[in-house]
C-alpha cells in the first residue's frame, strides 16, 4: 500500500466490544490484482468451499467478500464473521475511499453486458 492511499478506521459494535477496523484507499496497481483475484473454488471443491464462494460474491451487489478482506486487511475468515449490517459499514467506507475502483467495476460490467 502507497503511504499516499488514503485511510480511515471504522468502529464496529460498542464498548468493550467495539472493533477498530482500517479501511484503505487502493491503488491502481490494487485495484488490478484485486480484479486479477478468482475466488472460484473450481470444479472439484466441496459443498462448503462452493457455498463459502456463491455467498462471496452475492452478498453484496458492488463488490465480494474478497474485496472487503483487502480494502481492510482482515483475513476472510474474520470477514465471515461479521455481520452484513456491520460489514455494509465498511463496504460504505470502502466505498467513500475508493470511488473511483467502483465506478470502474459499475462500468466494466456495463461493457460487458453489452458485447
Amino acid at each position: 500500500m502507497s503511504d499516499l492511499a488514503a485511510k480511515a478506521v471504522v468502529t464496529l459494535g460498542e464498548g468493550k466490544e467495539a472493533r477498530h477496523i482500517p479501511v484503505i484507499e487502493l491503488t491502481p496497481a490494487g485495484m488490478r490484482q484485486m480484479l486479477l483475484a478468482d475466488p472460484w473454488p473450481g470444479p472439484d471443491a466441496t459443498a462448503e468451499d462452493h457455498a463459502r464462494y456463491r455467498i462471496d460474491v452475492t452478498l453484496f451487489e458492488e463488490c465480494r467478500l474478497t474485496d472487503l478482506a483487502v480494502f481492510t486487511g482482515l483475513p476472510l475468515h474474520e470477514v465471515e464473521q461479521i455481520p452484513p449490517s456491520q460489514l455494509r459499514k465498511l463496504l460504505d467506507k470502502a466505498k467513500d475511499l475508493n470511488p473511483d475502483f467502483f465506478r470502474a467495476l459499475r462500468t466494466g460490467g456495463e461493457a460487458q453486458s453489452k458485447a
